[in-house]
């Protein structure tokens, strides 16, 4: 993994930034926001002189809501979250993360485990490779339950100014969908706080991609008793022809601003997030609308 200037921040997985050398854990459920609860382990700096080792970096985070690739329930599940992540002096990694949503009667609604392995190929450019797999509580009302395993890569390139982030995912489970998210992001450095640093590392992306996920949670939670479209409206009983179109073409998904704040003290981290998402180009009867989404995480690294 790339030690110097990198600008990159986020979950769903790690942090990665100019002059902090984050270890970067790039976890499914960061890529495009699609982790169910939009926050990303906050990892403390690491003395980049010091002899590369294996670390672990545990995450207590909170947000006020859930999406999944720019989609996300009617309902708002403000959750509580824990992550335990082990990254060797290799670049090889592994993750589990239970997240409880308030509202529900579940203690633990989702647990996504994770491994993968990050890489360096020059100086500028590094890439990543992983796999995870979710586990859901029964009749869970997330968009995300239609899924249950995850593929994913990326390819950064930073450009001085500029970290730029080609990644990829393909989700498979009760249905599949392959997805393209392109992010841009900017870092900003603020030395010597209270004995720390402040970084600050606005993050743009767009998201293109199949939505089959978004048309089997609308039939899976109506089923479940979650709401969804009345009957004998939405999936299933329109023209087969139709929601295909819908469903599989490759097209414009979302849009996502995010703007992390991350105070960096020797072991441990402690960041904030707001998050905007605009989603585009809805299957019929998905009440998917522009939202505001808040995060918090403290992290600790060993």
């Amino acid at each position: 993994m790339m030690w110097l200037h990198k600008p990159y921040a986020w979950l769903i997985g790690g942090v990665l930034t100019i002059g902090m050398s984050f270890p970067q854990i790039s976890c499914a459920q960061d890529v495009g926001s699609g982790q169910p609860t939009g926050g990303a382990t906050v990892a403390p700096a690491i003395d980049n002189n010091a002899p590369r080792r294996g670390s672990i970096t545990a995450t207590l985070s909170a947000g006020n809501n859930s999406s999944f690739f720019g989609r996300t329930q009617t309902e708002r599940y403000p959750y509580a979250a824990a992550e335990l992540i082990y990254k060797s002096r290799f670049g090889v990694w592994g993750s589990a993360v239970s997240y409880n949503l308030f509202s529900t009667s579940s203690f633990v609604d989702e647990t996504d485990l994770s491994v993968g392995w990050d890489v360096d190929l020059t100086k500028k450019i590094d890439a990543s490779i992983s796999y995870s797999r979710f586990l859901f509580a029964a009749n869970s009302p997330l968009v995300k339950s239609s899924v249950n395993n995850s593929l994913d890569g990326y390819l950064g390139w930073d450009w001085g100014y500029v970290y730029s982030r080609l990644n990829t995912s393909y989700v498979f489970g009760e249905s599949s969908d392959l997805f393209l998210i392109l992010d841009n992001s900017r870092y900003f450095e603020i030395d010597k706080v209270l004995g720390g640093y402040i970084a600050i590392e606005p993050r743009l992306s767009a998201t293109i991609g199949t939505q089959r996920f978004a048309q089997t949670s609308l039939v899976q939670q109506r089923q479940r008793g979650n709401g969804g479209p009345p009957a004998g409206r939405g999936p299933g009983t329109g023209s087969p022809t139709t929601e295909t179109s819908e469903t599989t073409r490759f097209r414009l998904l979302n849009y996502e601003l995010r703007l992390p704040v991350t105070y960096a003290r020797g072991k441990v981290s402690v960041q904030a997030a707001w998050r905007y998402t605009v989603p585009v180009n809805l299957v019929p009867d998905d009440v998917s609308v522009a939202r505001s989404y808040l995060t918090a995480s403290v992290s600790l690294t060993l």
